[in-house]
C-alpha cells in the first residue's frame, strides 16, 4: 500500500478528516496526522484527549474482504501498535506492552520496573484504536501516548495513561518532532505489511501473536456491551479465529463475544 500522508498542527478529529475524504472518493493510503485535536475520540465515540505530546493519525482503506473479517482488522492493527512499539523501546521492557481485546494496546506495570506507572493499575493505556465503516471505506484511528503532555492526559473509562517515555526514558529528550516520525515510521511500516497479509490471508495469522500478546489472558472479566448489559462473565482464555474473546464461564462452558467492553475483576 503506498502512503500518502497529509501532516496537519491542529484539528478537530483526524478521522472527521479521512471520513471525508471517503465521501470524496479518495483511494485507500490516505494518512492524516495531527500535533492535536480539538475533538478527538475514539471507540464508541468516546473523547479522546489530544494534547501535543501523542501521535494522532487516521488511516483510510478501502479492503475488499468479506463482512465478517472486516472487525477483526481492530486487532491486526492493534497488534501491529504493541509490535511498533516493542521495537522501539528496550528488550527488557518489550514484553509489558500488551494487546487488550477488542483494540487496546496497554502496558502491564507489574511487568517492568517503571516509577511513573502507578503499581496498583491492571494495565495503563499506551495506545487507543477506533474502526469505522464509511460509505464504502474504513477509518482506522490511532493515537498512540508518546510523551508526557504539561496536562495529565484523560485517555477514557477507567484507564490511567502509559507513554512510550515510561518505558524508553530517552523518548522524552530531544525534539518532539523526531519522536513522533520514528513513532509513526515504525507503525507505518508494521501496520502497512500486517494489512496486506490481512487482506490476503484473513485473521488466521494473526491469531496467534494476539494470544501470545494478550492482555487477558487468564484474567477475571465482565464483557459488556455499549449500555452497560452483561454479555459474558468468568475467565478469558484466548481469541479465536474469528477475532472473537473466549470466556470460559463458572460452570465450564465457553462463550465466544464478537464485540463489547472487557473489565478486568479482582477479587474473582
Amino acid at each position: 500500500m503506498l502512503l500518502r500522508v497529509e501532516n496537519l498542527t491542529t484539528v478537530r478529529s483526524t478521522n472527521e478528516l479521512v471520513k471525508q475524504a471517503i465521501e470524496a472518493g479518495q483511494p485507500e493510503g490516505l494518512v492524516v496526522r495531527a500535533r492535536r485535536q480539538s475533538g478527538g475520540y475514539g471507540r464508541q465515540g468516546r473523547a479522546w484527549a489530544s494534547p501535543e505530546g501523542g501521535l494522532y493519525c487516521s488511516w483510510l482503506l478501502r479492503p475488499n474482504v468479506p463482512l465478517a473479517q472486516l472487525p477483526t482488522l481492530s486487532l491486526v492493527a492493534g497488534l501491529a501498535v504493541r509490535d511498533a512499539a516493542a521495537a522501539l523501546v528496550p528488550d527488557s521492557a518489550a514484553p509489558a506492552i500488551r494487546v487488550k481485546w477488542p483494540n487496546d494496546v496497554v502496558v502491564a506495570p507489574d511487568s517492568v520496573a517503571c516509577e511513573a506507572l502507578p503499581a496498583r493499575a491492571p494495565f495503563c493505556k499506551l495506545c487507543g484504536i477506533s474502526l469505522e465503516a464509511h460509505q464504502g471505506g474504513v477509518c482506522v484511528g490511532i493515537g498512540v501516548n508518546v510523551r508526557r503532555p504539561r496536562a495529565a492526559a484523560d485517555v477514557g473509562g477507567k484507564n490511567v495513561p502509559a507513554y512510550l517515555e515510561d518505558l524508553a526514558p530517552a523518548w522524552g529528550h530531544g525534539r518532539l518532532e523526531d519522536a513522533l516520525d520514528a513513532t509513526f515510521s515504525q507503525i507505518a511500516s508494521v501496520f502497512s505489511a500486517c494489512y496486506d497479509r490481512w487482506l490476503l490471508e484473513g485473521f488466521a495469522p494473526f491469531s496467534g501473536r494476539c494470544n501470545e500478546t494478550s492482555a487477558l489472558a487468564g484474567c477475571a472479566v465482565r464483557i459488556e456491551d455499549h449500555g452497560g448489559g452483561v454479555l459474558a462473565c468468568g475467565t478469558a482464555c484466548g481469541i479465536d479465529e474469528y477475532g472473537r474473546l473466549v470466556v470460559r464461564r463458572s460452570d465450564g462452558t465457553a462463550v465466544p463475544v464478537s464485540s463489547g467492553e472487557a473489565h478486568v475483576l479482582f477479587g474473582a
